[in-house]
């Protein structure tokens, strides 16, 4: 293997594949990533075994070939390389050469043979969505999918539903869910033909990263491609999927339904968002907790802390139904409002019950968050 390639464009290459390599994995080569040259091509592939993804590039191919290299290691020192055109060499599956300019790096390489198969199958039967759409459905809902060490099977998977469906109101669509048992986030975009999911699919909490990530690039002619058992992000010159959740979601449907909650307020998103924030700075991790108090004409937020003082601050609103007092995690409203503007609706069951808020912007929104103890 022999090729010639640009610094900037190895490096550019190397970092949108670095989430999909596994540094603490039993098996060494998945660190790695799998560099082949050939027809005048330079690709980058890597996988945990969960994500995928392909990264290509017009290069000078002097001899084709392939390598498996330490994929933090290799990006470490490119990105260190002055900005010229590098020179890498392989001989023997042993050691990678590098050049450029007076600068020669050796380092070692794996047999890509060894390499895992990174193949991207049945692309052709996806249903295209462009960025704009799958990305606010993701930044909206993905706190509420459980780390690894928080998630609990019994309750909650931890990835994000991605279902579609049809009603009267909204027509076709698609909905992304998520839940920690203690918040559910639902989201639903309009769409103007049927998506055939079957019964959805669940997205892993770290392909939805890795997809977000991706998407931020911002390159041009990109976008989603779904299907019954597959997500793809594609755009020119990179290909990425991401292995699904084999599971049952939890039933939801009956939880973000609006006759289960016949108290609402209305109130501005902002205005609460900055009360809460001012709360949280008070607040201690113990005793993470914010009393509401829905009254007719306004919303009185109250935060104590012992060891530092209280505040309270009432907010405007428009309330109706019955009057009371409940208690919620104020990071968890801060987190739904972060993406909501104008007026919203906090729905409520009574008060020892859920809330649920509501934003009926281009994504319509909802969340639901179980009350705390004060």
């Amino acid at each position: 293997m022999k090729c010639k390639i640009n610094k900037s464009i190895l490096q550019n290459m190397l970092s949108k594949v670095q989430g999909f390599t596994e540094r603490k994995s039993t098996l060494p080569i998945l660190s790695h990533v799998l560099l082949e040259v050939e027809n005048e091509c330079f690709r980058v592939k890597a996988t945990d075994l969960h994500t995928s993804i392909q990264v290509k590039s017009p290069c000078e191919v002097l001899d084709p070939g392939a390598c498996a290299i330490n994929g933090k290691s290799f990006y470490d020192v490119i990105r260190e390389l002055p900005e010229k055109t590098l020179q890498i060499v392989v001989e023997d599956n042993a050691r990678a050469l590098i050049t450029s300019e007076k600068s020669k790096i050796k380092m070692n390489v794996m047999d890509p043979e060894e390499y895992p198969m990174v193949e991207f199958s049945n692309m052709d039967t996806g249903f295209p969505l462009d960025v704009s759409v799958i990305k606010p459905m993701i930044d909206r809902t993905i706190f509420s999918i459980p780390s690894a060490a928080e998630s609990d099977s019994k309750y909650t998977l931890g990835g994000a539903l991605l279902i579609s469906g049809e009603d009267e109101k909204d027509g076709h669509y698609i909905e992304m869910v998520t839940t920690d048992s203690r918040r559910l986030s639902v989201v639903r975009f309009s769409t103007e033909e049927k998506i055939d999911m079957g019964e959805g699919i669940i997205v892993p909490r770290k392909g939805l990263q890795e997809l977000k990530r991706l998407m931020e690039s911002r390159e041009e002619e990109s976008n989603i491609l779904l299907s019954k058992d597959s997500i793809f992000f594609v755009s020119p010159d990179t290909t990425a999927t991401v292995r699904l959740i084999d599971g049952k979601f939890p039933d939801y449907k009956s939880v973000v339904a609006f006759d289960g909650y016949p108290n609402y307020t209305r109130i501005n998103a902002q205005e609460l968002l900055s009360v809460l924030k001012v709360c949280v700075a008070m607040v201690s991790d113990i005793s993470n907790c914010v009393r509401f108090s829905f009254q007719k004409d306004k919303t009185i937020v109250y935060a104590n802390n012992p060891d530092q003082g209280e505040v309270e601050t009432p907010i405007v609103s428009e309330h109706h139904g019955e009057e009371f007092d409940i208690n919620f995690n104020p990071r968890y409203f801060m987190d739904c409002l972060s993406y909501t503007d104008g007026e919203i609706e906090i729905r409520l069951k009574g008060p020892q019950g859920p809330c649920m808020i509501t934003d009926n912007g281009e994504t319509l929104s909802k969340w639901v968050i179980m009350p705390m103890r004060f």
